[in-house]
C-alpha cells in the first residue's frame, strides 16, 4: 500500500517536473554557444520586424500628404547638389566592389594558376556588372537633372 501511494506521488511529481527535466536534458546536449547564437538570431529577427513595423507606421503620413508645388529655384539647386553626391556614392561603391573583385581574382589565380581562364572570365563579368550599376546611376542623374 505504501508503495502504491509513493508511486502515485512520484508520477504526479514527474508530470510537474517533466518540462524541467527536458530543459536540463537540453542544456546537457546542446552547447551553450549554440543556445546563445540562437537567442541572438531570434533577437535580431524581432528587432528587424519591429523596425519594419515602425517604419511602415511612420510612412503612412508621408503617403497621405498633399503633393508639393512645382520645384522652385532653390529646390532645383538642391537637386543638382544631391545628384552630385549620389554619383560620388555610386563611384565609391563601384570602386570598393571592383577592388574586392580584383583581390579575389588575384587570390584565386595565386591558389590555382591552372584555373586562370575561368577566373579571368568571371573577373571581367563581375567588373562589367559593377560598372553597369555606376553607369545606371549616372544615367538616372542625367534624366533627373535638367
Amino acid at each position: 500500500m505504501f508503495s502504491a501511494v509513493s508511486a502515485s506521488v512520484s508520477s504526479d511529481r514527474s508530470r510537474v517536473t517533466e518540462h524541467h527535466l527536458l530543459a536540463e536534458f537540453h542544456k546537457e546536449f546542446v552547447p551553450i554557444q549554440a543556445q546563445t547564437l540562437r537567442r541572438k538570431k531570434v533577437k535580431r529577427q524581432i528587432a528587424l520586424f519591429s523596425t519594419a513595423v515602425v517604419g511602415l507606421l511612420l510612412a503612412v503620413p508621408a503617403f497621405a500628404a498633399d503633393t508639393a508645388a512645382a520645384p522652385g529655384d532653390d529646390t532645383a539647386k538642391w537637386i543638382v547638389i544631391t545628384s552630385g553626391f549620389a554619383m560620388a556614392i555610386a563611384a565609391f561603391g563601384g570602386a570598393i566592389g571592383q577592388s574586392r573583385v580584383a583581390a579575389a581574382a588575384c587570390e584565386g589565380v595565386a591558389r590555382n594558376p591552372g584555373a586562370r581562364p575561368g577566373i579571368q572570365l568571371f573577373f571581367i563579368l563581375g567588373l562589367v556588372f559593377i560598372e553597369t550599376l555606376a553607369l545606371f546611376t549616372f544615367a538616372v542623374i542625367f534624366a533627373k537633372v535638367k
